[in-house]
Formats: structure tokens, C-alpha cells, sequence
């Protein structure tokens, strides 16, 4: 079985699923801490947060998955047996989920956490599926393709950027850049999920996000739809943000919802020598 023909069908199929299960065992379940992958110094709630839905998501979304194309290189956020049913190596695609993004959001009764899911090649993210199911909508992205946004029922919705840069900022372990964000008269966004806060980057509100040690799968899944909405995503020196064969966090990762604003930061930045 070859590539897929329509790699955003595959993953809007693949992730809807998951929003039912996320509806339905919202405020049923309880947050049980696990190990971060960070180090002890920068890991908090949020970084630890786990329960029963992220494991149970996870193993629905593959599942459906591995019935649309079973030879692929999976790269999913928890340790579920069907990581081990796939048959792909590095010529193949990888597939990237985060099954509940915002973890510690969703336990919380809040409505900003999200399935995210991608595909990459060669170490390039080309399309991208972000489901917020208490919200029922999905955000749809390939590369030269745009953005879109429906239902999981398929009723299109538009996608409403703002044409000027918004007022807010996001920041994790980034303290140091705070002047910068500041000098550009920005507020902090609140949100608790990486998906929602890079969505909001692509819709215009949020202008800048920083964020170090970052995880492909908060970053790297949306990536798509924040540059094909017109927004940008770089390393700490302006330059496309480049991953490891294994995906691993990368150092630094900054997305801008419009080049101005990059251009604007990357300024102000050299001018305090930070």
C-alpha cells in the first residue's frame, strides 16, 4: 500500500475518532502525573499532565490509521502498543500525534485542549490536522494547499485571520525574551495548549510565540497551519526551524503571525543585545 492521495482526509479520519472519546470523559477522569521528558528543573503540571483519554485517544487514532496505510514512521506522544503495528522505515511517512494536547487544560473543564496529528517528510512537516472536539473544529493545513477549517461532519467553516498583527504573546521557559514582547506593547495570551495558542498565531491574534526546549509534537504538528495562514516559524536566529532524525525537542522555537512581526522582533532583540 502506497502514500495516501488526500494525506488531510487521512488525518481528519484518523483524529475524529478521538474527540468523541475527549467529549465524552471530560470531567470523568482525573489527572495522573507522569514522568517528563524534560528535566526536573523545567518540568511543571502542564508538562506532566497524563490521564486514561491521552492513552485511550491514542490507541483509537492508530487503529484507524493502520486500516488507511500501515506503512508508516510513527511518532506519537505516548507508549501504546499500536506504536509497534506499523511497518514504515525512514523512506516512508511519519506520523506525528499529540492525542490530548493541553492535558492539564482538559482537566481543568476548560475547552482550548486538542488532537493534533501530521505528516512529515524527510524531517519537513507538509500537513497538519488540529481537532479542538469541545468546540467541534478542525483545522486543516498542507503545504501550497492553505488552510482550512470544518466540522467533523464536514461543514465548511471560514478561516478568519486577522490582516493586522494581534496584541498578545506566549512564552514557555523564555523568560529572558520577555523584554523584547514587552518593547512591543504585547499582552500574554491565556492559554494552557500549544495547539491553541500556535492556532491563535495563525489566526492573528497571538503575534509571537516563544518557547524553549520545544516538542515537535506541540510545535512541529501545528507548523503547517501557522505558515500556510502567512505566519512564520523560526529558531533563535531567524533561521527555519530544523529537527533530528528522531524528532527530539529542539533548542528554541518562535512563531510569528505575520513576517513584520518577525522582522520587528528579530530587530528590537539585536538592538538590547540580549
Amino acid at each position: 500500500m502506497g502514500e495516501p492521495d488526500d494525506l488531510l482526509e487521512v488525518l481528519k479520519n484518523a483524529i475524529v475518532p478521538g474527540g468523541i472519546i475527549l467529549n465524552h470523559l471530560q470531567g470523568r477522569i482525573e489527572n495522573i502525573p507522569k514522568k517528563s521528558d524534560l528535566p526536573d528543573s523545567k518540568a511543571d503540571a502542564t508538562s506532566t499532565a497524563h490521564t486514561i483519554a491521552d492513552d485511550l485517544v491514542q490507541e483509537v487514532v492508530l487503529e484507524v490509521l493502520h486500516s488507511y496505510v500501515p506503512n508508516l514512521r510513527i511518532n506519537a506522544e505516548e507508549s501504546t502498543p499500536r506504536t509497534k503495528i506499523f511497518r514504515g522505515g525512514q523512506e516512508h511517512l511519519c506520523f506525528h500525534l499529540d492525542p490530548l494536547d493541553g492535558t492539564y487544560s482538559y482537566t481543568q473543564g476548560r475547552n482550548d485542549h486538542a488532537i493534533g496529528a501530521a505528516f512529515s517528510r524527510e524531517r519537513e512537516f507538509v500537513a497538519s490536522a488540529i481537532y479542538f472536539p469541545a468546540i467541534d473544529r478542525i483545522y486543516l493545513s498542507k503545504r501550497d494547499g492553505g488552510v482550512r477549517v470544518e466540522t467533523s461532519t464536514g461543514e465548511k467553516l471560514p478561516f478568519q485571520r486577522k490582516g493586522e498583527p494581534g496584541d498578545y504573546y506566549s512564552q514557555k521557559r523564555a523568560d529572558k525574551y520577555l523584554p523584547v514582547v514587552q518593547q512591543m506593547g504585547l499582552e500574554r495570551f491565556d492559554s494552557m495548549g500549544a495547539h491553541h495558542t500556535m492556532v491563535a498565531v495563525a489566526e492573528g491574534r497571538v503575534s509571537v510565540q516563544m518557547y524553549h526546549l520545544a516538542s515537535p509534537h506541540d510545535f512541529g504538528i501545528p507548523q503547517v497551519i501557522v505558515e500556510e495562514a502567512g505566519g512564520v516559524c523560526t529558531d533563535l536566529h531567524g533561521n527555519p526551524v530544523e529537527y533530528s532524525d528522531d524528532f527530539a525537542r529542539v533548542p528554541w522555537f518562535f512563531a510569528f503571525s505575520h513576517p513584520s512581526v518577525k522582522a520587528e522582533f528579530f530587530r528590537i532583540l539585536k538592538s538590547m543585545g540580549i
